[in-house]
């Protein structure tokens, strides 16, 4: 009953076919000669294609929370994580199912941080995984100044990065163990928490305790990409659990198509394939609008929005941008194609608070500083409790601070000859390092300046980083 009082038509005016339906029906049965029936049974591949539009009584995660969906990896760097019982080692083996995990989650956000007997941010989120992938390899337990293995304080570190997020997120630990006297300090109903266990034994009697007592949904690492799939399975519940908050429904048409085939299978019977093939096969014969038959038949059957989708989510960004009519749509594809000027131009007249911290996102990574800086203060005028446009804009502001102090030192240090010709640096890639404080809360869009930061090696920048963090007072 309580599924029933669920039912909702997304798309109502499909009823009306059902009206031929019926008449086809009916016209078949008038005709029908005796013979066997048929079995009702569709192809799967046919049942996928037919999965749009109909009734819907499921949560359905929102498309856009899918896409950024912001994930706190934890990595474990205790003592214990450098055996080898787990070929090649065991952290050199959660390393690469971070790197998969990263790969099966193409478009979402990704933040980092390691621990031990002290937490620390290695990387601030971000939709960028080759931003990521220089410090998760630098990491092992010796850029850790403390020993132990602080689970709590790194639930702590990345809760924190979350609270900063519009989208619901989740926090997965990489480790081989747990300490009982951490597991008090996770939340009794496990939440957004995910834990895979990089142990030969799962991680024995103490982890299963922990994942009992916390719900924290854990899984033990195997040689294939099982694990991983399964921890994106877990994951993907809580963008479930989200979209019930917002409301959206998963579209279940696809049961539609049940009745459809059963009646499609009685054209099969004698004397009736005859008549009904020549009228389907003269009705594929007729030119399709446009001149172009498959493309002809992809807009009768979707949508401009619907075919965007379909390409996004193959990865196919180019494509989808040309295929969308949503402008919102649109422009992230060409974002993602990494067309930001284009995509900054679509979202500048659509006046939302998201919308114009797109656009500063967009011109950010087009290096055009002084154009995101007006836009994420767009955003917060229409939306001052925007965290992350407080965030992004404090980090442009720091950006823009320094380029202006370089240029001026440079004019300053600059011999009396004038110059042949001169140019704004404020825009375009003018190649300066950016130094930014290493405490400071980045976005993605500051993340890769932050790496260009570093002229050490990372591991030693870490180390050095982690040993100034963990000597600082506790607030």
């Amino acid at each position: 009953m309580t599924a029933l009082a669920a039912l909702t038509l997304l798309r109502p005016l499909a009823l009306v076919a059902l009206a031929p339906l019926a008449l086809l029906w009916w016209l078949l049965r008038r005709r029908a000669h005796a013979g066997a029936a048929p079995q009702a049974a569709i192809a799967p591949h046919l049942l996928a294609a037919l999965t749009i539009g109909g009734p819907a009584w499921r949560a359905a995660p929102s498309p856009f929370v899918t896409e950024t969906a912001p994930l706190v990896v934890a990595l474990d760097l205790s003592a214990s994580m450098s055996g080898t019982d787990v070929a090649p080692s065991r952290l050199e083996r959660a390393k690469q199912k971070i790197r998969d995990l990263i790969e099966l989650r193409t478009g979402g956000r990704v933040g980092l941080v390691a621990y031990a007997g002290t937490a620390h941010l290695v990387m601030p989120l971000t939709d960028d995984p080759t931003v990521l992938a220089p410090f998760l390899e630098a990491l092992d337990p010796g850029v850790m100044p403390e020993a132990g293995r602080s689970a709590s304080a790194a639930l702590a570190l990345a809760q924190g990065l979350l609270a900063r997020e519009d989208a619901p997120g989740s926090v997965l630990f990489v480790t081989d163990g747990i300490d009982p006297g951490d597991a008090a300090a996770f939340p009794a109903d496990g939440g957004a928490l995910a834990a895979l266990i990089v142990a030969p034994d799962g991680g024995g009697a103490e982890v299963a305790d922990w994942s009992r007592r916390g719900g924290v949904a854990t899984v033990a690492v195997s040689v294939d990409d099982g694990d991983v799939r399964a921890l994106q399975r877990a994951l993907a519940s809580r963008l479930a659990r989200a979209a019930a908050a917002e409301g959206r429904l998963q579209d279940d048409g696809w049961i539609l198509a049940l009745p459809a085939a059963a009646l499609v299978l009685l054209a099969f019977r004698r004397g009736v394939a005859p008549r009904w093939g020549a009228a389907l096969l003269a009705l594929a014969l007729v030119p399709l609008p446009g001149g172009a038959r498959a493309e002809g038949l992809t807009d009768l059957l979707w949508t401009p929005d619907q075919q965007g989708r379909r390409l996004y989510d193959a990865h196919r960004y180019a494509e989808a941008a040309d295929a969308f009519a949503d402008p919102m749509w649109r422009a992230a594809a060409l974002f993602r194609a990494g067309r930001y000027a284009e995509a900054a131009a679509l979202y500048a007249p659509i006046q939302t608070a998201v919308a114009q911290y797109d656009r500063g996102v967009a011109l950010a990574r087009g290096r055009d500083y002084q154009g995101a800086k007006a836009a994420f203060e767009a955003a917060l005028a229409l939306d001052p409790a925007n965290r992350p446009a407080q965030d992004n804009l404090a980090v442009t502001e720091r950006i823009i601070a320094y380029l202006t102090e370089t240029r001026d030192a440079e004019d300053q240090g600059a011999q009396s000859e004038p110059p042949d010709d001169t140019a704004d640096d404020l825009t375009g890639d003018q190649g300066r390092p950016v130094r930014i404080d290493a405490g400071a809360r980045l976005s993605e869009d500051a993340a890769a300046e932050w790496m260009r930061s570093v002229e050490t090696r990372p591991a030693d920048f870490l180390k050095r980083r982690f040993a100034v963090e963990a000597a600082r007072p506790a607030p």
